[in-house]
Protein backbone atom coordinates (compact mmCIF):
# COMPACT_ATOMS: atom_id res chain seq x y z
CA UNK A 1 0.00 0.00 0.00
CA UNK A 2 2.80 2.70 1.22
CA UNK A 3 5.98 0.28 0.09
CA UNK A 4 7.00 2.53 -3.02
CA UNK A 5 6.75 5.82 -0.96
CA UNK A 6 8.17 4.09 1.96
CA UNK A 7 11.15 3.19 0.65
CA UNK A 8 12.13 5.80 -1.72
CA UNK A 9 11.02 8.04 1.39
CA UNK A 10 13.78 6.74 3.13
CA UNK A 11 17.02 5.62 0.73
CA UNK A 12 17.12 9.44 -0.86
CA UNK A 13 16.13 11.64 2.08
CA UNK A 14 19.77 12.47 3.97
CA UNK A 15 18.83 14.07 6.66
CA UNK A 16 20.79 13.62 10.00
CA UNK A 17 18.02 12.24 12.22
CA UNK A 18 18.32 9.21 14.66
CA UNK A 19 14.86 7.52 15.21
CA UNK A 20 15.05 6.28 18.92
CA UNK A 21 12.46 4.13 20.51
CA UNK A 22 12.19 2.02 23.84
CA UNK A 23 9.45 -0.70 24.15
CA UNK A 24 10.16 -3.77 26.70
CA UNK A 25 13.79 -2.33 28.17
CA UNK A 26 14.67 -2.87 24.68
CA UNK A 27 16.64 0.33 22.96
CA UNK A 28 16.29 1.03 19.06
CA UNK A 29 17.76 3.08 17.24
CA UNK A 30 17.73 4.12 13.72
CA UNK A 31 19.89 6.33 11.73
CA UNK A 32 19.14 7.88 8.33
CA UNK A 33 21.99 9.97 6.94
CA UNK A 34 24.58 10.19 4.28
CA UNK A 35 25.87 6.81 5.03
CA UNK A 36 22.20 5.48 4.68
CA UNK A 37 19.60 3.90 6.65
CA UNK A 38 21.49 2.03 9.82
CA UNK A 39 20.15 0.11 12.67
CA UNK A 40 21.10 -0.43 16.25
CA UNK A 41 19.09 -2.47 19.44
CA UNK A 42 20.30 -3.20 22.97
CA UNK A 43 18.54 -4.97 25.71
CA UNK A 44 19.05 -2.44 28.79
CA UNK A 45 18.85 -3.91 32.96
CA UNK A 46 16.03 -3.37 34.79
CA UNK A 47 17.19 -0.64 36.57
CA UNK A 48 17.93 1.81 33.78
CA UNK A 49 15.10 1.44 32.56
CA UNK A 50 11.53 -0.58 33.09
CA UNK A 51 9.76 -1.26 29.77
CA UNK A 52 8.93 2.41 29.01
CA UNK A 53 9.95 4.21 31.97
CA UNK A 54 13.48 5.29 32.38
CA UNK A 55 14.94 4.79 35.95
CA UNK A 56 18.32 5.59 35.72
CA UNK A 57 19.02 9.34 33.46
CA UNK A 58 22.36 9.69 33.00
CA UNK A 59 23.26 5.41 32.76
CA UNK A 60 20.54 5.46 29.63
CA UNK A 61 22.08 8.47 28.30
CA UNK A 62 25.66 6.52 28.19
CA UNK A 63 23.88 3.61 26.53
CA UNK A 64 22.24 6.13 23.34
CA UNK A 65 25.63 7.30 23.41
CA UNK A 66 27.09 4.03 23.02
CA UNK A 67 24.49 3.00 20.03
CA UNK A 68 24.76 6.34 18.55
CA UNK A 69 28.65 5.96 17.84
CA UNK A 70 27.97 2.56 16.74
CA UNK A 71 25.73 3.72 13.92
CA UNK A 72 27.74 6.96 13.02
CA UNK A 73 30.70 8.89 13.31
CA UNK A 74 29.06 12.22 13.79
CA UNK A 75 29.01 14.11 16.76
CA UNK A 76 25.77 13.75 18.62
CA UNK A 77 25.94 17.93 18.61
CA UNK A 78 25.29 17.31 14.68
CA UNK A 79 22.15 14.98 14.91
CA UNK A 80 18.66 15.29 15.31
CA UNK A 81 16.71 13.21 17.63
CA UNK A 82 13.36 11.79 17.27
CA UNK A 83 11.47 10.14 19.84
CA UNK A 84 8.91 7.55 19.06
CA UNK A 85 6.32 7.57 21.68
CA UNK A 86 4.53 3.93 22.62
CA UNK A 87 1.29 4.34 23.67
CA UNK A 88 1.23 3.54 27.28
CA UNK A 89 2.93 6.65 28.05
CA UNK A 90 0.21 8.59 25.94
CA UNK A 91 -3.50 9.77 26.88
CA UNK A 92 -5.37 9.78 23.28
CA UNK A 93 -8.96 11.06 23.67
CA UNK A 94 -12.39 12.80 21.70
CA UNK A 95 -13.16 15.65 23.54
CA UNK A 96 -16.37 17.51 22.77
CA UNK A 97 -18.15 20.73 23.58
CA UNK A 98 -22.29 21.77 23.42
CA UNK A 99 -23.01 24.99 22.95
CA UNK A 100 -26.14 24.96 24.53
CA UNK A 101 -25.02 24.19 27.83
CA UNK A 102 -23.30 27.08 28.73
CA UNK A 103 -19.68 28.12 29.90
CA UNK A 104 -17.52 24.99 27.38
CA UNK A 105 -14.38 25.80 30.02
CA UNK A 106 -16.35 24.72 32.45
CA UNK A 107 -17.84 21.97 30.99
CA UNK A 108 -14.32 20.65 29.91
CA UNK A 109 -12.44 21.08 32.33
CA UNK A 110 -15.18 19.50 35.36
CA UNK A 111 -15.97 16.50 32.49
CA UNK A 112 -12.08 15.67 32.21
CA UNK A 113 -11.27 15.78 36.11
CA UNK A 114 -14.00 13.40 36.35
CA UNK A 115 -13.51 11.32 33.34
CA UNK A 116 -9.18 11.13 33.00
CA UNK A 117 -8.49 8.58 35.61
CA UNK A 118 -4.94 7.54 34.38
CA UNK A 119 -3.51 10.29 35.95
CA UNK A 120 -4.34 13.89 37.44
CA UNK A 121 -4.75 16.71 34.82
CA UNK A 122 -2.01 18.57 37.05
CA UNK A 123 0.30 15.38 36.30
CA UNK A 124 0.20 15.63 32.45
CA UNK A 125 0.96 17.86 29.72
CA UNK A 126 -1.63 17.90 27.34
CA UNK A 127 -3.38 19.77 24.10
CA UNK A 128 -6.36 19.28 22.47
CA UNK A 129 -7.04 20.10 18.45
CA UNK A 130 -10.14 20.65 16.48
CA UNK A 131 -10.76 18.05 14.09
CA UNK A 132 -14.53 18.61 13.67
CA UNK A 133 -17.42 20.59 14.59
CA UNK A 134 -17.51 20.63 17.84
CA UNK A 135 -15.10 17.70 18.31
CA UNK A 136 -11.52 17.97 19.37
CA UNK A 137 -8.94 15.59 19.58
CA UNK A 138 -7.13 15.35 23.17
CA UNK A 139 -3.51 14.67 23.61
CA UNK A 140 -1.67 14.09 27.25
CA UNK A 141 1.31 12.91 28.00
CA UNK A 142 2.55 12.95 31.82
CA UNK A 143 5.22 15.07 32.88
CA UNK A 144 7.73 12.87 34.50
CA UNK A 145 8.78 11.00 30.76
CA UNK A 146 8.91 14.56 29.33
CA UNK A 147 10.73 15.95 31.96
CA UNK A 148 12.98 12.94 31.91
CA UNK A 149 13.44 12.65 27.95
CA UNK A 150 14.63 16.26 28.63
CA UNK A 151 17.18 15.00 30.59
CA UNK A 152 18.50 12.64 28.95
CA UNK A 153 18.78 14.28 25.59
CA UNK A 154 20.61 17.32 27.68
CA UNK A 155 23.03 14.38 28.78
CA UNK A 156 23.53 13.00 25.41
CA UNK A 157 24.47 16.43 24.12
CA UNK A 158 21.76 15.98 20.77
CA UNK A 159 19.33 18.24 19.71
CA UNK A 160 15.17 16.41 20.26
CA UNK A 161 13.77 17.66 17.04
CA UNK A 162 10.07 15.41 17.42
CA UNK A 163 8.40 13.43 20.13
CA UNK A 164 6.03 11.04 18.38
CA UNK A 165 2.74 8.77 20.08
CA UNK A 166 3.28 6.65 16.84
CA UNK A 167 -0.22 5.06 17.28
CA UNK A 168 -1.64 8.53 16.41
CA UNK A 169 -0.09 8.29 13.41
CA UNK A 170 -1.73 5.20 12.25
CA UNK A 171 -5.35 6.21 11.01
CA UNK A 172 -3.35 9.25 9.23
CA UNK A 173 -0.91 6.32 7.55
CA UNK A 174 -3.54 4.33 5.99
CA UNK A 175 -5.57 7.30 4.91
CA UNK A 176 -8.82 6.56 6.26
CA UNK A 177 -11.74 8.57 7.90
CA UNK A 178 -13.94 6.17 8.37
CA UNK A 179 -14.26 4.29 11.90
CA UNK A 180 -11.74 1.66 12.31
CA UNK A 181 -9.60 -0.57 14.48
CA UNK A 182 -6.28 -0.56 15.11
CA UNK A 183 -4.35 -3.56 16.61
CA UNK A 184 -0.78 -4.01 16.88
CA UNK A 185 2.14 -6.25 18.41
CA UNK A 186 5.59 -4.56 19.32
CA UNK A 187 7.78 -7.15 21.37
CA UNK A 188 5.88 -7.95 24.09
CA UNK A 189 2.93 -5.23 24.02
CA UNK A 190 -0.25 -5.42 22.35
CA UNK A 191 -1.80 -1.95 21.74
CA UNK A 192 -5.09 -1.33 20.39
CA UNK A 193 -6.83 2.26 19.46
CA UNK A 194 -10.01 2.95 18.38
CA UNK A 195 -10.25 5.51 15.31
CA UNK A 196 -12.35 8.00 13.76
CA UNK A 197 -12.04 11.46 11.88
CA UNK A 198 -8.54 10.82 11.18
CA UNK A 199 -8.16 10.84 15.25
CA UNK A 200 -7.95 8.04 18.25
CA UNK A 201 -10.83 8.31 20.73
CA UNK A 202 -9.61 5.26 22.50
CA UNK A 203 -5.98 3.57 23.10
CA UNK A 204 -5.14 0.86 25.47
CA UNK A 205 -2.20 -1.17 25.59
CA UNK A 206 -2.36 -5.04 26.92
CA UNK A 207 0.66 -7.59 27.54
CA UNK A 208 -1.72 -10.25 26.55
CA UNK A 209 -2.50 -11.27 23.31
CA UNK A 210 -5.61 -9.30 21.75
CA UNK A 211 -8.62 -12.45 20.68
CA UNK A 212 -11.46 -11.86 18.59
CA UNK A 213 -13.61 -12.45 21.22
CA UNK A 214 -11.79 -9.06 23.06
CA UNK A 215 -12.14 -7.26 19.69
CA UNK A 216 -16.19 -8.13 19.53
CA UNK A 217 -16.31 -6.81 23.43
CA UNK A 218 -14.82 -3.79 22.99
CA UNK A 219 -16.06 -2.80 19.42
CA UNK A 220 -19.45 -3.44 20.93
CA UNK A 221 -18.82 -1.81 24.42
CA UNK A 222 -17.79 1.06 22.30
CA UNK A 223 -21.40 1.64 21.09
CA UNK A 224 -21.68 3.58 23.63
CA UNK A 225 -20.52 6.24 22.07
CA UNK A 226 -23.81 6.47 19.81
CA UNK A 227 -22.09 5.22 16.47
CA UNK A 228 -24.87 5.20 13.71
CA UNK A 229 -23.29 2.40 12.31
CA UNK A 230 -21.17 -0.25 13.85
CA UNK A 231 -16.79 0.01 13.82
CA UNK A 232 -16.13 -2.86 10.85
CA UNK A 233 -12.81 -1.91 9.61
CA UNK A 234 -9.66 -3.66 11.36
CA UNK A 235 -6.00 -2.84 10.41
CA UNK A 236 -3.28 -4.92 12.14
CA UNK A 237 0.09 -4.79 12.75
CA UNK A 238 2.46 -7.84 13.10
CA UNK A 239 -1.28 -9.78 13.43
CA UNK A 240 -0.84 -11.46 9.95
CA UNK A 241 -3.25 -14.09 10.98
CA UNK A 242 -5.80 -12.06 13.05
CA UNK A 243 -9.09 -12.83 10.99
CA UNK A 244 -12.78 -12.14 12.76
CA UNK A 245 -15.81 -12.52 11.05
CA UNK A 246 -17.56 -9.87 10.40
CA UNK A 247 -15.08 -7.39 10.47
CA UNK A 248 -13.07 -6.60 7.01
CA UNK A 249 -9.66 -7.00 8.16
CA UNK A 250 -6.18 -5.56 6.50
CA UNK A 251 -2.56 -5.70 7.59
CA UNK A 252 -0.66 -2.45 7.78
CA UNK A 253 2.05 -2.61 4.94
CA UNK A 254 5.47 -1.13 6.17
CA UNK A 255 7.86 -3.32 3.87
CA UNK A 256 11.85 -4.02 4.94
CA UNK A 257 13.85 -1.71 3.51
CA UNK A 258 17.15 -3.70 2.78
CA UNK A 259 18.08 -7.37 3.69
CA UNK A 260 19.26 -5.97 7.03
CA UNK A 261 16.07 -3.91 7.78
CA UNK A 262 14.66 -5.90 11.10
CA UNK A 263 10.56 -6.17 11.58
CA UNK A 264 11.22 -4.71 14.84
CA UNK A 265 11.99 -1.49 13.62
CA UNK A 266 8.88 -0.98 11.61
CA UNK A 267 7.37 1.37 13.62
CA UNK A 268 10.50 3.68 13.60
CA UNK A 269 10.31 3.70 9.64
CA UNK A 270 7.10 4.32 9.99
CA UNK A 271 7.31 7.49 11.58
CA UNK A 272 10.13 8.36 9.73
CA UNK A 273 7.98 8.45 6.75
CA UNK A 274 5.27 9.99 7.84
CA UNK A 275 7.33 12.88 9.32
CA UNK A 276 8.80 12.92 5.98
CA UNK A 277 5.85 12.88 3.92
CA UNK A 278 3.17 14.88 6.83
CA UNK A 279 5.49 17.69 8.09
CA UNK A 280 2.92 19.08 10.01
CA UNK A 281 3.17 16.91 12.11
CA UNK A 282 6.59 18.45 13.76
CA UNK A 283 4.23 21.36 14.36
CA UNK A 284 1.13 20.24 15.84
CA UNK A 285 0.22 18.21 18.86
CA UNK A 286 1.29 15.03 17.54
CA UNK A 287 5.09 16.40 18.11
CA UNK A 288 4.66 15.91 22.17
CA UNK A 289 7.20 19.09 22.18
CA UNK A 290 4.61 20.75 21.31
CA UNK A 291 2.36 20.84 24.72
CA UNK A 292 4.70 21.52 27.20
CA UNK A 293 4.92 25.29 28.92
CA UNK A 294 6.68 27.88 27.47
CA UNK A 295 9.19 28.53 28.15
CA UNK A 296 10.32 24.64 27.00
CA UNK A 297 13.71 23.48 27.06
CA UNK A 298 13.74 21.99 23.62
CA UNK A 299 11.67 25.04 21.98
CA UNK A 300 9.63 24.61 18.68
CA UNK A 301 8.99 27.68 16.77
CA UNK A 302 5.92 26.25 15.15
CA UNK A 303 3.96 24.91 17.59
CA UNK A 304 0.50 24.56 17.56
CA UNK A 305 -0.50 25.11 21.40
CA UNK A 306 1.48 25.18 24.46
CA UNK A 307 -0.66 24.02 27.55
CA UNK A 308 0.40 22.46 31.30
CA UNK A 309 -1.22 22.35 34.23
CA UNK A 310 -1.51 25.92 35.02
CA UNK A 311 -3.51 26.27 32.07
CA UNK A 312 -6.19 23.47 32.68
CA UNK A 313 -8.25 26.49 32.67
CA UNK A 314 -8.19 27.09 28.89
CA UNK A 315 -9.61 23.37 27.73
CA UNK A 316 -12.61 23.59 26.05
CA UNK A 317 -15.25 20.44 25.23
CA UNK A 318 -16.54 17.35 26.86
CA UNK A 319 -14.09 14.31 27.42
CA UNK A 320 -15.92 11.08 25.53
CA UNK A 321 -13.94 8.44 27.78
CA UNK A 322 -14.20 4.30 28.13
CA UNK A 323 -11.34 2.24 29.72
CA UNK A 324 -10.35 -1.09 28.47
CA UNK A 325 -7.23 -2.06 28.72
CA UNK A 326 -5.04 -2.30 31.90
CA UNK A 327 -1.20 -2.90 31.62
CA UNK A 328 1.44 -4.48 33.51
CA UNK A 329 2.04 -1.40 36.04
CA UNK A 330 0.41 1.23 35.11
CA UNK A 331 -7.45 25.75 24.60
CA UNK A 332 -7.86 27.78 25.07
CA UNK A 333 -10.84 29.06 24.38
CA UNK A 334 -12.56 28.59 21.13
CA UNK A 335 -12.75 31.87 18.81
CA UNK A 336 -14.55 34.15 20.68
CA UNK A 337 -18.28 33.07 20.64
CA UNK A 338 -20.46 32.77 17.05
CA UNK A 339 -18.58 33.80 14.75
CA UNK A 340 -22.04 35.03 13.06
CA UNK A 341 -22.48 37.03 15.97
CA UNK A 342 -19.43 38.96 16.92
CA UNK A 343 -17.40 38.76 13.74
CA UNK A 344 -19.12 42.62 11.98
CA UNK A 345 -16.17 43.25 9.34
CA UNK A 346 -14.61 46.78 8.90
CA UNK A 347 -12.21 47.56 6.16
CA UNK A 348 -9.13 48.93 7.16
CA UNK A 349 -8.29 52.43 6.19
CA UNK A 350 -4.61 51.85 6.03
CA UNK A 351 -4.06 48.18 4.00
CA UNK A 352 -1.92 49.15 2.04
CA UNK A 353 0.66 51.14 4.26
CA UNK A 354 3.31 49.24 5.12
CA UNK A 355 5.59 49.73 8.72
CA UNK A 356 8.97 48.91 8.79
CA UNK A 357 10.09 49.75 12.29
CA UNK A 358 7.53 49.94 15.28
CA UNK A 359 7.19 53.18 16.73
CA UNK A 360 9.43 53.64 19.78
CA UNK A 361 6.83 52.73 22.20
CA UNK A 362 5.56 49.06 20.64
CA UNK A 363 7.48 46.20 21.36
CA UNK A 364 6.34 43.25 19.26
CA UNK A 365 6.84 40.72 21.73
CA UNK A 366 4.42 42.53 24.12
CA UNK A 367 1.72 41.80 21.76
CA UNK A 368 -0.28 38.38 22.54
CA UNK A 369 -1.78 37.02 19.55
CA UNK A 370 -4.01 33.94 19.23
CA UNK A 371 -4.59 32.71 15.89
CA UNK A 372 -7.36 30.92 14.34
CA UNK A 373 -7.76 29.04 10.65
CA UNK A 374 -10.97 30.18 9.50
CA UNK A 375 -9.95 28.93 6.04
CA UNK A 376 -10.58 25.40 5.91
CA UNK A 377 -7.01 24.84 4.28
CA UNK A 378 -4.96 22.22 6.65
CA UNK A 379 -1.80 23.71 8.54
CA UNK A 380 -2.25 28.26 7.76
CA UNK A 381 -2.55 28.53 11.67
CA UNK A 382 0.55 27.35 12.02
CA UNK A 383 2.28 28.81 9.41
CA UNK A 384 0.45 31.96 9.99
CA UNK A 385 2.00 31.44 13.63
CA UNK A 386 5.51 31.03 12.44
CA UNK A 387 5.34 33.75 10.04
CA UNK A 388 4.80 36.27 13.15
CA UNK A 389 7.01 34.84 15.45
CA UNK A 390 9.37 35.47 12.71
CA UNK A 391 8.94 38.98 13.04
CA UNK A 392 9.01 39.20 17.23
CA UNK A 393 5.37 38.68 17.98
CA UNK A 394 4.46 36.61 20.47
CA UNK A 395 1.75 33.40 19.79
CA UNK A 396 -0.15 32.14 23.07
CA UNK A 397 -2.54 29.38 21.07
CA UNK A 398 -3.48 28.56 17.57
CA UNK A 399 -6.06 26.90 16.64
CA UNK A 400 -9.40 26.05 13.90
CA UNK A 401 -12.14 28.96 13.82
CA UNK A 402 -15.61 27.47 14.17
CA UNK A 403 -16.88 28.76 10.68
CA UNK A 404 -14.97 29.72 7.58
CA UNK A 405 -14.15 33.32 5.89
CA UNK A 406 -12.59 34.60 3.44
CA UNK A 407 -11.27 37.67 4.03
CA UNK A 408 -8.84 37.38 7.15
CA UNK A 409 -10.16 39.33 10.13
CA UNK A 410 -7.65 40.93 12.60
CA UNK A 411 -9.79 41.66 16.28
CA UNK A 412 -7.72 44.07 18.80
CA UNK A 413 -8.92 44.96 22.38
CA UNK A 414 -9.66 48.50 22.30
CA UNK A 415 -5.94 49.44 23.64
CA UNK A 416 -4.14 47.68 21.82
CA UNK A 417 -5.26 49.17 18.74
CA UNK A 418 -1.78 51.26 18.13
CA UNK A 419 -0.50 48.20 16.51
CA UNK A 420 -2.96 47.62 13.85
CA UNK A 421 -0.65 49.29 11.66
CA UNK A 422 2.74 47.34 12.81
CA UNK A 423 0.65 44.01 12.50
CA UNK A 424 -0.54 45.34 9.15
CA UNK A 425 2.73 46.43 7.72
CA UNK A 426 4.19 43.22 8.81
CA UNK A 427 1.94 40.68 7.44
CA UNK A 428 0.69 42.10 4.09
CA UNK A 429 2.17 40.08 1.57
CA UNK A 430 0.68 37.09 3.77
CA UNK A 431 -2.80 38.46 4.18
CA UNK A 432 -3.76 40.84 1.08
CA UNK A 433 -7.58 40.98 2.09
CA UNK A 434 -8.35 42.19 6.28
CA UNK A 435 -10.60 43.37 8.00
CA UNK A 436 -10.05 45.26 11.69
CA UNK A 437 -11.64 45.55 14.33
CA UNK A 438 -11.49 46.98 18.02
CA UNK A 439 -13.91 44.61 19.53
CA UNK A 440 -11.99 42.58 21.32
CA UNK A 441 -13.40 41.87 25.50
CA UNK A 442 -10.51 43.22 27.70
CA UNK A 443 -11.04 40.22 29.79
CA UNK A 444 -9.48 37.90 26.85
CA UNK A 445 -6.02 36.36 27.72
CA UNK A 446 -4.61 37.65 24.63
CA UNK A 447 -4.13 41.13 22.59
CA UNK A 448 -5.21 40.25 19.32
CA UNK A 449 -7.51 37.33 17.48
CA UNK A 450 -6.38 36.70 13.78
CA UNK A 451 -8.96 34.58 12.49
CA UNK A 452 -6.72 33.44 8.70
CA UNK A 453 -9.06 33.10 5.81
CA UNK A 454 -8.95 32.10 2.79
CA UNK A 455 -7.40 34.39 0.74
CA UNK A 456 -4.18 34.26 2.55
CA UNK A 457 -1.36 34.10 0.26
CA UNK A 458 0.57 31.92 2.72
Amino acid sequence: MRSEKLTNCVIVTYMQDVYLSLNNNILRLTYIGKEGLKTYSSQLAGDIVSDTKISDISRYAEEIKKGLAELTKISPSKLNLIVVTEPEDTILRFITVNKRDGDKQEQLLNDMKAKITEAPLEDLYFSYQKIAPFLYQFVGVRKPYMDDLLEVVAGVGISLKNVVPWILLMPKYVGTNDPAVFICRIDGSHAMALSELNGIFYSGVSDKKITAEQLESFVSELSLYKKKTPVKRVYTLNYQDFDVKGFEVSEIGIPPISSEFADEFKINMLVNYMLDTEPDISFCQMNLLNLMPLPAVVKSNKSLVYVGAASILVIAGVLSFFLFFNKKGDSSQLASGDQNNVLSEQTSQNENQVVEQPAPELKKSDLKIKVLNGSGINGLAARTKTLLEEKGYTIIDIDTADETRDTTLFRFKKDKLAYKDLVQGDTKEAFPEVAVEDTLADTEGFDVLIVAGSTAAL
